[in-house]
């Protein structure tokens, strides 16, 4: 999801923004500027092309952007995948309302601790400022051909009291690690895996959201 940052060119950088800005409010209920068909398929398809999913080899960081609503949140994430993936350095860009947290995803793997019969990852939230909540919402999709398959429900936590805490040994003020999330797995045969994560915390009476990819592992003995 790192991209290596690039110089876009004067011509490049209002399609580059265009990506993310929000069209005028249309009749439609829905949130202004989002497809909803299109952020429902990329929240419950059972199959994604691997242009509609954007792993990467390596666990990567990304911030929290301010959302009117998680189907925006989702349409916004979105684009900002597609321009990381395309190379692009997001961070610099503007239009984008950053809050004071990030989230970061682990590996998928099966689980010793459940005799290889259940796998899954873990995601994190750290925040340099106190936040009053943290949710985090994951799936995990396995890789068959060209498609991302997804590998089981989605599967919510949050937790009661958000504390301060480390990560990385490192001290914030608002720390939560979701722990939750496993799938059952019916079979040891090698299998690529990767999941996404996409997290909401409430700060000073705004709601902002972010995704993060947990890295690409090959041959994980858990087939669903």
């Amino acid at each position: 999801m790192i991209g290596t940052t690039l110089k876009l060119s004067l011509l490049a950088v209002p399609m580059a923004l265009s990506l993310i800005a929000v069209s005028p409010a249309s009749p439609a209920s829905s949130p202004a500027g989002v497809n909803t068909e299109s952020v429902q398929q990329s929240i419950t398809s059972r199959a994604l092309l691997e242009s509609e999913f954007f792993p990467d080899d390596s666990s990567a960081t990304t911030s929290y952007v301010e959302a009117d609503s998680p189907q925006d949140a989702v349409a916004k994430l979105d684009r900002l995948d597609q321009l990381r993936a395309a190379g692009i350095n997001v961070a610099t860009m503007a239009k984008v309302n950053y809050g004071p947290c990030k989230i970061v995803a682990e590996g998928f793997h099966a689980r010793k601790s459940g005799d290889y019969q259940v796998g899954g990852f873990k995601s994190t939230t750290y925040c340099t400022k106190r936040v009053s909540k943290i949710t985090h919402s994951s799936q995990a999709r396995h890789k068959r051909l060209i498609w991302w398959i997804k590998g089981g429900l989605d599967i919510s936590d949050s937790p009661k009291i958000v504390k301060s805490g480390y990560y990385k040994k490192t001290p914030y003020a608002s720390v939560f690690t979701q722990k939750n999330h496993s799938i059952s797995c019916k079979s040891t045969k090698g299998t690529t895996w990767s999941g996404r994560t996409l997290g909401t915390i409430d700060y000073n009476g705004k709601t902002y959201y972010a995704d993060a990819y947990a890295p690409i592992q090959k041959n994980v003995p858990c087939r669903p």
